[in-house]
């Protein structure tokens, strides 16, 4: 799988913003370069007095569909296919490129959503711009253009949503970058250069274990000075001195002091 292919998929998981907005604008906006002659704006409902510019369009059909991404993005395939079939000077009236917008829009939510609004829904979505009967109109037009061709790649979309792709793309390679660099030095895995707490771990049970090795050999050889001192004088070896068990440093140390004060008691 490419780095394209990756980023793709993470697009189109991704919500919707105003970045995708603003591209689908500029793509419906290059299907007519020729400027639109100045026809008279369809009629309007008393609330829409005027005719919204693209992007207002665009942005009120996101929030009232709650529009998938892929289904949004999947738009600007079909708006690079039209814009190849219509003639260079091709024009309109001012809602052209809103009719143009919107018919693509109808059309992938239709073939790439089980369940899509109705064209009545549709409609009633552009706040009274248009009718239902204009959108049935439109959609019959769009789909006689593609020659009922609907089918999208990830060829396709890897090819029209470039732009959008690149940023995420070299994400992905710094992302593994960094991944290889790590895998090279295994240690700086951690922050500030920390050893690994596995490591930290070990040393600390190495050391304990070390100490307790000392501590061991240290005892045993000065028990065993200690009974052949006794047995060398005759002497009953202490019960305290009899036990082959281990002690601390502490208790070994107040174990030696009684010892030098018996020795002292027997002209030693």
């Amino acid at each position: 799988m490419s780095e394209y292919d990756k980023a793709l998929k993470v697009l189109m998981k991704s919500p919707v913003t105003d970045e995708m907005i603003r591209f689908l604008t500029n793509c419906t906006l290059k299907v007519l370069p020729t400027p639109a002659q100045n026809y008279p704006t369809p009629p309007a409902s008393p609330g829409c007095n005027r005719l919204p510019s693209l992007m207002s369009f665009v942005t009120r059909l996101v929030r009232h569909t709650n529009v998938y991404t892929s289904t949004l993005l999947t738009t600007v395939c079909y708006l690079n296919r039209l814009k190849c079939i219509l003639p260079r000077d091709a024009s309109g009236i001012p809602s052209t490129i809103h009719r143009i917008f919107l018919a693509c829009l109808i059309l992938s939510a239709k073939f790439h959503n089980d369940s899509s609004p109705l064209n009545k829904h549709w409609a009633k979505y552009t706040d009274g711009l248009f009718t239902v009967n204009d959108v049935n109109l439109m959609e019959r037009q769009l789909v006689q253009l593609l020659n009922w061709d609907l089918r999208v790649t990830n060829d396709d979309l890897i090819l029209d949503l470039r732009p959008l792709l690149e940023p995420i793309v070299d994400d992905i390679e710094r992302t593994a970058r960094h991944r290889r660099k790590l895998q090279r030095h295994p240690l700086r895995r951690n922050c500030a250069g920390a050893v690994p707490y596995e490591h930290q771990r070990n040393v600390s049970i190495c050391s304990d274990l070390s100490s307790a090795t000392l501590v061991e050999s240290a005892s045993n050889s000065s028990l065993r000075l200690d009974k052949e001192i006794w047995n060398h004088h005759g002497l009953e070896l202490p019960t305290s001195l009899s036990s082959e068990s281990l002690v601390d440093r502490s208790s070994w140390t107040l174990l030696e002091n009684d010892f030098n004060q018996l020795l002292l008691q027997h002209g030693f």
